[in-house]
């Protein structure tokens, strides 16, 4: 009886610790699980709300603006978990309603179009300058006026010369004498001396065999024009004594032009000899002619123009283009306008010119780092064409940057980081 009581007294004391040890392992399973409950439930703390249009207002408390949206609430884990401070998220409701346009930075090659004004001169190789060798009277003048045509061969005067004279008397005395067998090493001396003499004096080789073949001196001898163009300075008139050396005319040779142009000093570097251009005269812009450029100018000059401040000078280079005038449609001092298409940046990384935020202090750009999170960052741009900025560094090619709405998410990323650093100094106070 007694073995059969103990057995039952141990028995209830067995199942009394199993169920104490149930009742405290459900017991504590249940406070954690509480506790996780709350944790979850636990929401998250605000700062401030914000002003959803103008980041620049905040309030303490939750209100609605002028157009009846509600202010968003600003989360204190949201400041702490930003990659780069100034970070901002935005949703989709809001990016959609402020206008934000996301564009993606590529490799390109840009290109711009520098605009100048020309203006035609003379190819300075084809000026000439025309005189006598010889002394004497002009007896005849064929070129009187200035602004004529001339082509080789052609008549400008006719001079009488007393030298002239006397030469081709001792030529024909020289042929005369070898005609009869007289013929000796002194006459051949003579004849060809004074065949040497009249060419130095410019007498064409058709005179000396007309004077060979009639042997008759004659008074005046024809000096023609050598080469082709127009006539642009006339310093002789007819009956006048001119002495050997002295300038008749001046001819200028129309057919080839130079067209010179000025470019700013900071155009200067994209200027390279060769580059091609189109030159358009102003009163007839429908014709547009090709040149490449063939010298540029070792010395700078100014251009004058006036600005609100008045008077400033600015400081240029000078261009020449080589440029063929067969019909002599371009004329000496005719003002031109002058396209230039340079390659300012080749295979350069680039934004569009709304994608950067100039404050003359720095210059920045919003890159879009996806779901709704926006990231200001400092870069420097380097050459500015066709409506691009080329990125020397800070973007890197494929990144997605802001090209509207641009400047209301700096704005308050600027605010966010100073509310952030706000927010560290006092820390920093408690913490001491």
């Amino acid at each position: 009886m007694r073995k059969i009581l103990l057995g039952l007294i141990i028995s209830f004391l067995g199942l009394a610790v199993v169920g104490a040890g149930i009742w405290w392992y459900v017991n504590k399973s249940g406070v954690k699980s509480q506790e996780s409950g709350v944790e979850a439930k636990k929401e998250r703390k605000i700062l401030f709300y914000r002003h959803p249009m103008n980041p620049s207002i905040t309030s303490p408390t939750s209100q609605k603006d002028e157009m009846g949206m509600d202010y968003i609430p600003v989360y204190k884990e949201e400041t702490e978990q930003d990659e780069v401070i100034g970070t901002v998220k935005l949703t989709p409701e809001k990016i959609q309603k402020i206008g934000v346009k996301i564009e993606e930075a590529k490799v390109r090659t840009l290109t711009r179009t520098i605009r100048t004004v020309g203006r035609v001169e003379h190819d300075e190789s084809r000026v000439f300058n025309i005189n006598t060798k010889v002394g004497g009277w002009i007896e005849k003048l064929y070129v009187n006026k200035t602004d004529l045509m001339v082509h080789p061969g052609g008549k400008l005067i006719e001079l009488y010369s007393p030298e002239l004279v006397a030469a081709q008397e001792e030529y024909i005395l020289a042929v005369r004498a070898m005609e009869k067998g007289k013929e000796n090493g002194s006459m051949n001396f003579l004849k060809d001396a004074v065949v040497e003499r009249l060419k130095y004096w410019d007498i064409s080789d058709n005179e000396i065999e007309k004077l060979k073949n009639e042997k008759k001196v004659r008074r005046t001898i024809i000096i023609y024009a050598p080469v082709h163009g127009i006539v642009t300075e006339k310093m002789v008139n007819q009956g006048q004594k001119v002495e050997a050396g002295e300038t008749l005319f001046k001819i200028i040779d129309h057919s080839s032009v130079w067209v010179y142009g000025e470019v700013y000093e900071y155009e200067l570097p994209f200027i390279k000899m060769g580059q091609k251009a189109n030159i358009i005269p102003s009163y007839t812009p429908q014709d547009v002619y090709t040149a490449r450029i063939s010298h540029i100018y070792s010395h700078f000059g100014t251009v004058r123009h006036e600005t609100e401040n008045g008077m400033e000078e600015s400081r240029t280079a000078k261009i020449r283009f080589d440029l063929p005038n067969p019909g002599h449609k371009l004329k000496l001092g005719m003002y031109v306008n002058i396209e230039l298409k340079v390659d300012v940046a080749s295979n350069a990384v680039s934004v569009p010119e709304s994608a950067v935020i100039d404050t003359g202090v720095r210059q920045a750009v919003i890159i879009d780092k996806g779901d709704g999170r926006f990231e200001p960052r400092d870069i420097k741009v380097g050459a500015q064409a066709d409506g691009y900025y080329q990125i020397i560094s800070g973007v890197n090619a494929g990144e997605r940057v802001v090209t509207s709405a641009n400047f209301l998410i700096d704005s308050e990323s600027n605010l966010k980081a100073a509310l952030s650093g706000m927010t560290s100094h006092q820390h920093g106070g408690e913490k001491k």
